[in-house]
């Protein structure tokens, strides 16, 4: 059962009480502290509550039909409006990066405001979901969404800077680095490019050689769950647009209406997906 939509918008829909939910667009889970103040302010003034989705966006419930034009009106001043909804590029979710992160191997947030700003709210095949992770033991899960990009480091060693100290061994979780002859060493078969080597270097003696992201495609969150593949296994930060452009492309000529990403993709084989994306 599809819900009731208001004037055709599929962000704004009728719930089980008789009222409405206004679904907030919101980018990488960031907010300004204005944003948030009306976000409060209109659920108070209308008699509604609001609700934190999964996917990092705030609902606000129990919305009366005839008061619905002025609450969106409130909320347009704030700079909000609703959206991510239906069969268009959702909204982004995000950890909170290396900018605020100690574990992080990338930047996640400023790319998430990128990447919605280019194509959140475009008509695709289906729901198509993306979840951006700032190190490989990613909170957001990205490798679960129709497109997730997550952080990775390729460590190096200055060997004159290095103590020996162990602290690198210490922070590793797959065994990739050892102390040989008072000397840290990276087993780059088991690395996992995470960066915590970089980041807990007490004498930077580890550096990152070069950063990027690991990028999936066809990952799915909802029952059963799937795993998306390995499309890239290291892209720069300045291919990640130019790949979802060329994914779009592909997806969006091709796919049936209603085709969720993985779907397409197991309609044609991973192995050609790839070769017509990159």
């Amino acid at each position: 059962m599809k819900p009731k939509m208001y004037k055709g918008n599929p962000a704004v829909f009728l719930r089980k009480d008789g009222n409405y939910e206004i679904k907030i667009l919101v980018t990488g889970g960031m907010l300004t502290s204005q944003q948030i103040k009306s976000i409060g302010e209109v659920a108070l003034k209308y008699g509604a509550e609001v609700h934190i989705t999964v996917r990092q966006e705030l609902s606000i419930l129990g919305v009366p039909e005839d008061k619905l034009d002025l609450a969106l009106e409130d909320l347009a001043k704030a700079g909000l409006h609703p959206g991510s909804a239906g069969m268009t590029f959702r909204n982004i979710v995000s950890c909170l990066g290396e900018k605020y992160c100690f574990k992080a191997a990338a930047e996640t947030t400023e790319l998430a405001k990128e990447i919605g700003r280019l194509f959140t709210g475009q008509k695709t095949p289906g729901p198509l979901k993306v979840g951006i992770g700032g190190c490989p033991f990613p909170c957001t899960r990205p490798q679960f969404n129709e497109i997730g990009l997550m952080g990775r480091v390729r460590p190096d060693l200055d060997l004159e800077k290095c103590t020996g100290c162990g602290k690198c061994v210490e922070v590793c979780k797959v065994g990739a680095t050892r102390i040989v002859d008072e000397k840290a060493v990276i087993d780059f078969d088991k690395c996992i490019m995470c960066g915590r080597c970089v980041v807990n270097c007490p004498v930077g003696a580890r550096y990152t050689a070069e950063d990027g992201y690991m990028l999936f495609v066809g990952g799915r969150g909802s029952w059963p769950p799937h795993e998306g593949w390995i499309l890239r296994d290291f892209i720069k930060r300045e291919e990640v647009v130019p790949q979802i452009e060329r994914i779009l492309k592909v997806y969006n000529a091709q796919a049936k209406p209603g085709m969720r990403l993985r779907e397409f993709i197991n309609s044609i084989g991973f192995e050609e997906f790839k070769r017509q994306v990159q």
